[in-house]
């Protein structure tokens, strides 16, 4: 007890008061010191906007870029941030066209607070889009020199998808590549990029895919040529019973030589006429080719071509209505009636429709005999008072065919002894 009354007495003393309040505020000096060197940091960042889920064939208009993120975090933390950690996203998840408030979802490291993000709510706007298939043209340099033309070009993929708006892919005339007389004359194999050729600014935003295409091209010297088909004139009409299935020719191109503004317009070489009336079967004759219109322009090495005309028959319908039902497979009894073991029947209705198919001659005839036709149903072991049978009819001639029978069954029934 001693001991702790001298230790009470000293802390009595007002020198060794003194001397524990002035520790006291050096600690708490020092330790003020270190906690504002600690003091947290605040920074502004334009982040750029990322538009999360957008479903197929929909597209933003007008979309915000860019928001402005607000953040603190402690001055070492700050000094470690790099742009690309903060990300701004925008969920455009199982939304279609149409305008919406989206909240901004700020994505942050560890140890960084977000302060305010502006603006908070991002107004979009989704918009259908549509998609088309041009084939790929060749927009041809217009300092090609007299003598020189383009013999041949190839181009790889032929056609390219455009996807924009409906009323921007309407403003679209063409698509084409342009490459330059210098590339032309290289004979090099090119990559060049699918130009939209469009009759008034777009709207929107209108992609090609693929946006380039492979070229291989050949710049000749020397009179242009181009390759055409070539166009038959037929005149008059094949045997009633018979239509044109197709008509071909060998060969089905030649090559024409001239002018490159009269090539430019020249799509087809034409036949002399030839007179098809009247023919029933397949034709392959020889046949000249006209002499072309266009002053200038010549078919090379061809003067004329081989043509195969090939038919096919055709078919026409016939009702043929009231048509008596007959009875087989019974005996004929003594007063004329159907009979079977000294019974009678009746067939109910005893009449049905027919409808017949063979060529149009053969439908023409006016004889309703000619296809002998025989309508019957059939009794052979049928052991019942009352049944309803199948109608079956036959024609004698092979180029009917029987299509329909209404009704198709009928009601058989004895009617008596």
């Amino acid at each position: 007890m001693s001991v702790l009354k001298k230790f009470d007495d000293f802390l009595a003393y007002p020198a060794v008061l003194w001397a524990i309040s002035l520790a006291i505020a050096v600690s708490l000096w020092f330790y003020s010191i270190e906690q504002g060197g600690a003091e947290n940091e605040q920074r502004r960042f334009l982040v750029r906007i990322s538009y999360k889920n957008l479903a197929p064939q929909v597209s933003l208009r007008n979309a915000v870029q860019e928001a402005e993120v607000e953040i603190e975090a402690a001055e070492e933390v700050m000094s470690r941030l790099r742009h690309d950690d903060i990300t701004c996203e925008v969920d455009l998840r199982d939304l279609s066209s149409g305008r919406y408030r989206l909240a901004a979802r700020i994505v942050l490291p560890q140890n960084v607070a977000l302060m305010s993000v502006t603006p908070s709510m991002i107004d979009v706007e989704l918009i259908r889009q549509a998609g088309r298939v041009f084939s790929v043209g060749v927009a041809l340099p217009g300092d090609i020199p007299a003598g020189r033309y383009l013999e041949a070009v190839e181009i790889v993929p032929r056609e390219v998808s455009v996807k924009g708006t409906e009323k921007d892919l309407a403003k679209i005339g063409a698509v084409n590549i342009a490459p330059t007389l210098g590339e032309l004359e290289s004979g090099k194999e090119l990559f060049l990029p699918a130009i939209i050729a469009q009759s008034e600014p777009f709207e929107d935003e209108v992609l090609v895919e693929p946006p380039q295409v492979r070229v291989n091209a050949v710049l000749a010297t020397g009179q242009p040529r181009k390759k055409v088909i070539v166009n038959v004139r037929l005149s008059g009409k094949p045997h009633g019973d018979y239509v044109v299935r197709s008509v071909t020719t060998d060969p089905a191109e030649v090559m024409v030589q001239g002018a490159q503004e009269k090539l430019a317009s020249l799509s087809a070489v034409d036949t002399e006429t030839v007179d098809i009336s009247g023919i029933s079967s397949d034709q392959r004759i020889v046949v000249p080719l006209r002499p072309m219109k266009e002053r200038g322009v010549s078919v090379m090495d061809v003067q004329s071509v081989g043509l195969l005309i090939q038919l096919e028959p055709i078919k026409a319908q016939k009702q043929l209505s009231g048509v008596p039902v007959a009875i087989e497979g019974l005996t004929e009894g003594p007063a004329g009636a159907p009979e079977s073991g000294g019974k009678k029947w009746a067939v109910e209705p005893g009449v049905v429709d027919v409808t017949l198919e063979a060529s149009p001659s053969r439908m023409a005839d006016p004889d309703p005999a000619s296809p002998g036709l025989r309508v019957f149903v059939d009794m052979s072991n049928i052991f019942l008072h009352r049944t309803v049978l199948p109608v079956r009819a036959v024609v004698s001639a092979d180029d009917f065919r029987i299509v329909k029978i209404e009704p198709p069954t009928v009601t058989v029934t004895e009617v008596g002894e």
